[in-house]
C-alpha cells in the first residue's frame, strides 16, 4: 500500500485525476445509474489528467525528462497496466450505458456521454503511452553520450526528442497503426508498440461502432 501511494505521489497528474474521478463518480452515483456515474467520473478524471499532463509536457526540458524518467521508473508497468484496464472498463461501461438507456427519454444524453467517453479515452490512451515511450527512451539509451543505435527509438534528425516527438509517435500509432518514420530498435519497445496498436484498434472500432449506432438512431 505504501509503495502504491508513493507511485501515485510521484505522479501528480494521475493522482489528481484519480481523486477527481472518484469524487465526481461518487457524487454522480447519488442521482444516476452506476454506468452513468462511472462514465461521468471517468470523463472528468481523464480530462484533468490530459490537461495537467499537457502542462507538464509543454514545460519539460531534456534534463527534466531524464529526471522524471528515473523518478517514475519504479512501478511504471503496474501504472500502465492499471491505466489500460481502466480504459477497457470504460469501454464496457459505454456498452452498458447505451443498452440501459435504449428507449428512455435520456437516450440522447447517454449517447452524448458515450461519445465523449470514447474520444476522451482515446486521447488519454495516446497521451499516456507518449509519456511511457519518452521515459523508456531516456532510461534506455537516451542519456547523453550514448550512440543513437543504442536507443529504443530513433527519431530522424533529432537526437534529443521532446515530448512533442513522442506525442507524434504515439498518435501516429493510434491513427494509422504504424510507426511512420520513427524506427523502433529494441524488442521491448516493439512489444509495447504492439500492445498500443492492439488497444488503438479496439478504441478505433468503438468510435466506428458508436458512429454507426448514432447514425442508425437518427435514421430510425
Amino acid at each position: 500500500m505504501r509503495r502504491s501511494l508513493t507511485h501515485l505521489r510521484n505522479r501528480p497528474s494521475l493522482s489528481s485525476a484519480l481523486v477527481v474521478a472518484l469524487v465526481s463518480g461518487a457524487a454522480a452515483a447519488l442521482w444516476f445509474r452506476p454506468s452513468t456515474a462511472l462514465l461521468t467520473g471517468w470523463d472528468l478524471g481523464v480530462t484533468v489528467y490530459i490537461l495537467m499532463a499537457s502542462v507538464v509536457m509543454s514545460r519539460a526540458t531534456v534534463t527534466s525528462m531524464r529526471r522524471r524518467a528515473r523518478l517514475l521508473d519504479p512501478g511504471k508497468w503496474g501504472v500502465l497496466t492499471g491505466a489500460v484496464l481502466a480504459s477497457l472498463v470504460a469501454l464496457a461501461a459505454i456498452a452498458v450505458e447505451l443498452v440501459s438507456a435504449k428507449g428512455s427519454p435520456h437516450e440522447g444524453l447517454s449517447a452524448g456521454l458515450a461519445a465523449a467517453t470514447v474520444l476522451l479515452s482515446w486521447g488519454f490512451l495516446h497521451v499516456f503511452f507518449a509519456q511511457h515511450y519518452a521515459h523508456d527512451y531516456w532510461l534506455n539509451g537516451g542519456p547523453q553520450g550514448e550512440s543513437p543505435g543504442e536507443r529504443p527509438l530513433d527519431f530522424p534528425g533529432n537526437g534529443s526528442p521532446d515530448y512533442l516527438e513522442f506525442l507524434y509517435f504515439s498518435f501516429t500509432i493510434g491513427m494509422t497503426a504504424q510507426v511512420s518514420d520513427v524506427t523502433t530498435r529494441s524488442a521491448g519497445m516493439r512489444r509495447l508498440v504492439l500492445m498500443h496498436g492492439a488497444l488503438s484498434f479496439l478504441f478505433n472500432t468503438a468510435v466506428l461502432a458508436l458512429g454507426i449506432n448514432l447514425a442508425a438512431g437518427l435514421v430510425g
